[in-house]
């Protein structure tokens, strides 16, 4: 089968891996090269560099304007698969393939639609999500379903390995449903239950309320840690600095109580924290302008003790 893949993010990679195998991987579109890093050098993203290693033809289109729909047009597509390009594709596109078009999404659509389920299924405290593929429509995540499995998330899962864990199910899944259109055709299933949206995040999303329980701050830090990660402000001197949690512990409220946001305790491993209810152990920090550090190190660095207080 002669399939065209849209996508730009690691997510994609095992199914990438999987139909360079077993089909006709005509080409990968993805976003141009962005400038990053202090030097603003030119900077590939995953898709890209993937191809580029698999000898696999690149598209990097700037917009999805009529000169790129005609273009693919010439192209022998029998299917395209979409997975993480964050883009939306337009009906002429859509309707270009012989067979469909379909979209992998890490949710139990019609839960979460949008552009971050991942991350708002983990801040939300979702006991389960999982993966949908569907078939592709101009309105987005709105298409039949072709196959949904879920995927139980558990404690100590964060945005890394929920989105390693679905990105593997969701290239056995692809695989499983091009090989059924290749026998049957298309089979898709209307959407059923309360639909959701999972807005994209802002780097305001990061702020960390202490007033809230410890459940739900420890939970905004596991879904945020790969962007934009949750942040406090600490009070250095004359200066406010902020400080970026990267790894922390829900205890609930195992140990005594102070004010939401004051060290309560401090361990070689971690610093404990109170929330509005219960509290959280900090194990990875980091303050602005320095290295990441382990608890025990922040605490030296800066001669922190029970009683300093973290705010918004």
């Amino acid at each position: 089968m002669n399939i065209l893949y849209f996508g730009c993010d690691n997510f994609g990679t095992p199914t990438l891996e999987k139909l360079h195998i077993s089909h006709n991987l005509i080409g990968v579109v993805t976003a141009p090269d962005k400038k990053s890093g202090r030097g603003m050098k030119l900077c590939s993203n995953h898709a890209k560099q993937w191809a580029a290693k698999k000898g696999v033809t690149i598209y990097q289109p700037e917009n999805l304007d009529t000169q790129f729909v005609e273009f693919i047009k010439t192209l022998d597509i029998d299917l395209i698969l979409l997975i993480s390009y964050g883009k939306k594709l337009p009906r002429e596109i859509i309707e270009i393939p012989k067979i469909s078009s379909i979209n992998a999404h890490p949710s139990l659509l019609p839960k979460y639609r949008g552009a971050a389920p991942i991350e708002w299924a983990l801040i939300n405290g979702e006991e389960k999500t999982g993966v949908t593929i569907i078939t592709m429509t101009p309105k987005i995540d709105r298409g039949g379903v072709l196959a949904q499995k879920e995927v139980v998330i558990e404690d100590e899962d964060d945005i890394f390995s929920m989105k390693d864990k679905l990105s593997y199910f969701s290239a056995e899944m692809v695989l499983k449903v091009i090989k059924k259109i290749s026998i049957s055709g298309l089979t898709p299933l209307p959407q059923s239950g309360k639909p959701s949206y999972a807005r994209r995040l802002t780097k305001k999303d990061g702020l960390i309320d202490w007033q809230l329980p410890s459940y739900k701050i420890n939970n905004l830090i596991r879904g945020i840690k790969e962007w934009p990660g949750a942040f406090t402000f600490m009070q250095v001197k004359d200066c406010k600095r902020y400080v970026k949690i990267f790894s922390a512990e829900n205890i609930g409220q195992q140990s005594s109580q102070g004010k939401p946001g004051e060290i309560i305790s401090i361990e070689n491993n971690f610093i404990e924290v109170a929330c509005g209810v219960g509290s959280i152990r900090i194990k990875e920090l980091q303050v602005e302008g320095k290295k990441r550090n382990k608890a025990y190190e922040f605490v030296c660095g800066y001669r922190v003790s029970p009683g300093f207080i973290f705010s918004k």
